[in-house]
């Protein structure tokens, strides 16, 4: 890890709560340090009036190794597409030089009381074009 903060990568070490009886990262907490990755990214948006609210859509993971207690890993957070009303985040996880795992976080903007589909607004869409793959 070299200690530079880029808005888009989240660097930890594991911590021993996330550890299995294997030795290895329950599979959940990739997805919540995925998910705090996404939130440190998502505090550098654009203001917005009326923001629309963002719900996971959709989220899947491929392993590719455990990785294990007190080991520094990152999570590299890209934009893979931008939709009418959706945001698919792809999120990489490496630990020493390898890659680890690898996510899909997909997100659709709302209405925050009727949950309806609504547009991602036009300073998000165009903030989230700078992260694209």
């Amino acid at each position: 890890m070299d200690g530079r903060e880029r808005d888009n990568v989240t660097e930890i070490r594991i911590p021993f709560r996330d550890i299995d009886m294997h030795g290895h990262m329950h599979n959940a907490a990739y997805y919540a340090h995925a998910e705090a990755a996404l939130s440190h990214l998502w505090r550098h948006r654009p203001s917005v009036v009326h923001e629309p609210a963002y719900l996971v859509r959709r989220s899947a993971c491929v392993f590719h190794r455990g990785l294990r207690y007190d080991e520094p890993a990152r999570f590299i957070i890209t934009v893979a597409k931008i939709g009418g009303s959706s945001v698919s985040f792809a999120v990489r996880v490496e630990a020493a030089g390898q890659l680890a795992a690898e996510l899909e976080v997909v997100w659709v903007a709302v209405d925050r009381e009727r949950h309806t589909p609504l547009p991602v607004p036009a300073a998000t869409r165009e903030w989230l074009g700078s992260y694209i793959l």
